[in-house]
């Protein structure tokens, strides 16, 4: 047991009001793993909050204790501990920031390698394939409960965040970890249905729109496509029906980078979305170089400015890393 998370765990046990945030626009880790430590502080006797500025994603509202996120108050409130979950900058969590009036502890748990370690106690574990690996590990090591409530979360977690156990950071222990999941009693192909196989059809329309000005540059080795304001008004689709486009980019054989432009609601601004096939090449520096972050393989940022000025800043830094790489 690290250090962290036999303190993180002491601080769990010991007080009595927490509140665990994550990030806006919230993925499968985010919600996997900000669910399951709200299970597992609940299942302690504890009062627990959850919040998000977004709505949870469709496709993951059928996760025990789905309900128990709420939007952050409009009254500031205290607490004991406040957690932050798989967000690599304290801004990433929003408003919610803004509604905390004190705290006693503040725990930054992450496994980006862009993370500004922005809390008193920061336990970022940047080999973890997902933060929910990580939320595993304190469940665990920490000595609570593992229940099938808290273990459908975490498998959906680490499904996820490892593209379905396919992505080059999929590890024998996270391996092992689904494994033990799965020995709770969860239904994986249930739960495969609902997270990749629940698809409403406005996301197929868009992609289809997407997907008909895909371009391929730098000798087929980046692809990259744009999804507009116009493609969601057209096609009816929310903006969490984007998340996992990008892997059809990805997918194209010869392709290194893979690139999606997504047109926000407020004008002029923008957010691209990396991926990398190719260790060499490390979209999470090419992100930040805009002010973004994620992972190697895999990174965001968000952008202002013209589309075209936008998509010719993005192409060249990507240019210039492939070249960087020898491809």
């Amino acid at each position: 047991m690290t250090d962290l998370c036999h303190e993180i765990a002491d601080i769990m046990r010991r007080e009595q009001s927490f509140l665990i945030l994550t990030h806006y626009r919230p993925d499968g880790d985010a919600i996997g793993s900000q669910l399951a430590l709200t299970l597992a502080l609940r299942d302690l006797g504890k009062t627990v909050e959850a919040w998000n500025d977004d709505e949870v994603p469709a496709k993951f509202k059928f996760l025990p204790g789905v309900n128990l996120i709420t939007k952050p108050p409009v009254t500031p409130k205290a607490f004991d501990v406040v957690i932050s979950i798989d967000s690599s900058t304290w801004q990433r969590v929003g408003t919610s920031a803004d509604k905390i009036a004190s705290k006693k502890y503040f725990i930054n748990i992450d496994h980006h390698v862009s993370n500004e370690k922005f809390a008193q106690l920061n336990w970022i574990v940047t080999e973890s394939p997902a933060s929910g690996q990580i939320a595993f590990d304190l469940i665990k090591r920490g000595g609570f409960k593992l229940t099938s409530d808290i273990a459908q979360c975490l498998f959906a977690a680490i499904s996820t965040d490892t593209g379905s156990f396919m992505f080059g950071n999929t590890t024998a222990t996270c391996l092992r970890a689904a494994a033990e999941l799965v020995e709770t009693g969860i239904n994986v192909g249930e739960l495969s249905r609902h997270v990749y196989e629940s698809y409403p059809y406005a996301r197929l329309r868009i992609l289809q729109m997407a997907l008909a000005d895909l371009k391929l540059t730098d000798h087929k080795h980046t692809a990259y496509f744009w999804v507009t304001k116009d493609m969601f008004a057209t096609s009816g689709a929310k903006r969490e029906d984007t998340e996992g486009l990008i892997d059809f980019a990805r997918s194209i054989e010869g392709v290194v980078v893979a690139l999606l432009f997504e047109e926000m609601e407020e004008d002029g601004k923008f957010r691209v979305s990396f991926r990398s096939k190719n260790s060499k090449v490390d979209v999470n520096s090419i992100a930040r170089h805009f002010g973004g972050g994620g992972h190697r393989e895999a990174a965001g940022a968000r952008l202002t400015g013209l589309p075209q000025d936008v998509e010719t800043r993005v192409l060249a830094a990507v240019t210039t890393a492939l070249q960087t790489a020898g491809i």
